[in-house]
């Protein structure tokens, strides 16, 4: 049997005391479904307790993530921004991620270390103490999967489109299961490590499943990670815990601090929490609405752009058709871009009354009621 000396063992607890850092652990809140897969995530959070290097995700899917953090960085004008990220299929064989479309006060980037991709990040700064609801929805074209990222300040119901990421269609689409995930990423600073507590509450996780019903989670587990990071949490490592808070009627996730586990974990790491009381079959929603439209024609083309509601429900995609006055659709064009708001139609119409008739279907698969705009090709009869 080897004896180890006592300075060598005090040698080995220093350097795994500099080797630990420090980490408040890293948690989970999993909601399952009936269904295995979806084509819109959605749940709401609202942080009641953080600190710079945090993050609270709200939605992961099987290719990416999307949520709120805090960080050091001052780069992005605020501490308290929006991210998603989106993985690359295979990297080394050039299958790769695409940013597809940015809000302007939106940044994209390269990222690696734990996976390749793209992440865009908005300096969109959330409030402590409010809701927001997250949401990522999925669709289909050009044989590539696009996933669109959300979100709606709910004090001022205030819809915001801060990305559209996309990959090659991996067949499926966002997977049903949702992982809700709290993370303090860098412990190594006695600023922002594990000694702050970090708080928040999540509820009303709700998917789209991909035959277009809506599904609430069946259950709802609860965990913080294990023996893989407890050099990475050091004398953080047991300060967690997790919730149903019934006034909120909302899951609550907390670690970092003087945080301990309640008497229900056991001594253990994982548990099921209770449902919370939701009666609903389908959230309540608000429906997309097109305000005003404008158009313009000549040398063969009608051009039509539009604005929308943005307390409402935010579009997906949008349908144009030019009638006649008999009625008669003469021509007609649809298109899934979130961001689009305008179309432009290659026509020739002969003089006379003509009406836009245009429509939009919200992320959440409702139609508006179609907004018609009388005009005239020549001289008006």
């Amino acid at each position: 049997m080897k004896v180890i000396s006592a300075w060598v063992l005090a040698c080995l607890i220093i350097l795994q005391a500099e080797a630990q850092e420090n980490a408040a652990p890293s948690i989970h809140l999993i909601c399952y479904f009936p269904s295995e897969d979806a084509i819109l995530k959605m749940q709401k959070i609202k942080i009641l307790q953080s600190g710079d290097a945090s993050y609270f995700e709200v939605n992961g899917f099987a290719n990416g993530y999307a949520g709120l953090q805090q960080t050091p960085d001052s780069s992005f004008g605020t501490p308290n921004i929006l991210i998603s990220s989106l993985w690359d299929p295979d990297t080394k064989r050039g299958v790769t991620a695409k940013v597809e479309y940015i809000h302007s006060s939106t940044q994209k980037s390269r990222f690696g270390g734990e996976g390749d991709g793209w992440k865009t990040i908005n300096s969109y700064r959330w409030k402590m103490n409010c809701w927001y609801n997250l949401v990522n929805r999925a669709w289909k074209s050009r044989g590539r999967l696009f996933i669109g990222i959300f979100v709606l300040d709910i004090a001022t119901q205030k819809w915001f489109h801060s990305a559209t990421l996309s990959i090659p269609d991996p067949g499926k689409y966002l997977t049903a299961r949702n992982d809700a995930f709290m993370e303090n990423w860098d412990g190594t600073n006695p600023l922002w490590d594990g000694s702050i507590v970090r708080k928040a509450l999540f509820k009303d996780c709700w998917i789209l499943n991909d035959s277009g019903i809506w599904e609430m989670n069946t259950k709802v587990t609860f965990k913080a990670n294990g023996s893989q990071d407890i050099k990475r949490d050091g004398k953080f490592h047991d300060r967690f815990n997790a919730y149903l808070d019934t006034t909120e009627n909302a899951f609550c996730m907390q670690h970092g601090g003087n945080t301990r586990p309640s008497a229900a974990f056991n001594h253990g790491r994982t548990i099921d929490l209770p449902l919370a009381v939701n009666p609903e079959i389908a959230p309540a929603l608000t429906k997309v609405v097109i305000r005003s439209m404008a158009i313009s024609t000549g040398r063969g083309k009608v051009k039509v752009s539009w604005t929308v509601d943005n307390s409402k429900s935010p579009p997906l995609s949008a349908k144009l058709e030019i009638v006649n006055a008999s009625g008669n659709t003469l021509a007609s064009i649809e298109d899934t871009v979130p961001q689009r708001r305008n179309f432009t139609l290659h026509t020739v119409l002969a003089k006379g009354k003509y009406v836009a008739r245009l429509s939009a279907m919200d992320i959440f698969n409702q139609w508006s009621a179609p907004l018609g705009k009388t005009f005239f090709v020549g001289k008006a009869d």
